[in-house]
């Protein structure tokens, strides 16, 4: 059995919680994160849904403590920090997937639709990176931070341009924390989902390239999941700076469609 190196390490996850019709990666992160026997703060601004993931932790094994508190608001994430701190000790890996869009085209994205979109993709990744980093940085131990971000803030963002901005700059975030927290051996990684839309944990197992978008399958949450609970471990402790796309193969698709009925009008001078 390979050993994860999670044992007995204490995980936050920002955004715990599971919102119906929504993916679920807070939620599914969190019981990745304890079944590999890390102990979890599972943080949310809604306090029923940190209770809910709580319990659920805590029937794999390992301590859970629910946290409420609203990352948008740098003096609540160090607030929540704290506690974490308190009541589990010191953290070594930290995971935040909150986030949102809001869609329109770009010329109809209102200010206050921005403002929104940014404070609650970007803003609050750099609160909780900030407020993790120092903590790790204190007790030099070295740890693990991740953060959701997406295909969008890779490729172009349409009908939601705001949201794509925020996560280009959640992939920056990522470079510019790994390349200066290197040095307390503190790694720092994203992971960029593609459409996972409320979890595609209906596909059918062994069937490939189902729609024209993805050539090997639609990407579902426990895949992000397991990419998180990937950098999170030891098997990446010399991987930072990194964002691990989760798309199904989405974004290696040719721009020019070219398939083997092309290829052979090609080959026949069509």
């Amino acid at each position: 059995m390979i050993d994860l190196g999670l044992a007995g390490k204490i995980a936050v996850v920002a955004g715990a919680g599971y919102i119906p019709e929504r993916a679920g990666h807070g939620r599914l992160c969190s019981l990745r994160l304890a079944q590999a026997g890390a102990s979890v703060a599972c943080m949310d601004v809604d306090a029923a849904r940190a209770n809910e993931i709580a319990d659920e932790v805590r029937s794999l094994g390992v301590a859970a403590l629910p946290i409420v508190a609203d990352m948008t608001d740098q003096a609540d994430v160090a607030r929540a920090f704290d506690e974490a701190d308190t009541a589990l000790g010191p953290i070594d890996v930290c995971v935040d997937i909150i986030g949102g869009a809001k869609w329109a085209g770009v010329l109809d994205t209102s200010c206050s639709d921005w403002d929104w979109t940014l404070r609650n993709n970007l803003s609050h990744v750099f609160y909780v990176f900030q407020a993790a980093a120092r903590r790790m940085a204190a007790t030099r131990r070295g740890g693990s931070i991740i953060a959701i971000a997406s295909v969008d803030g890779i490729h172009a963002a349409t009908m939601h341009a705001p949201y794509g901005a925020a996560k280009a700059g959640v992939i920056s975030l990522v470079k510019t924390f790994a390349a200066e927290l290197g040095c307390h051996g503190i790694r720092v990684n994203a992971v960029a989902p593609g459409n996972v839309g409320t979890g595609n944990e209906d596909q059918p197992d062994n069937q490939w390239a189902v729609n024209p978008v993805n050539p090997l399958a639609p990407p579902r949450t426990r895949d992000v999941a397991n990419a998180v609970l990937f950098l999170a471990s030891s098997l990446a402790e010399r991987v930072t700076g990194q964002t691990l796309v989760v798309d199904g193969g989405a974004s290696s698709r040719d721009l020019w469609g070219i398939d083997e009925t092309a290829l052979q009008r090609f080959i026949d001078g069509d």
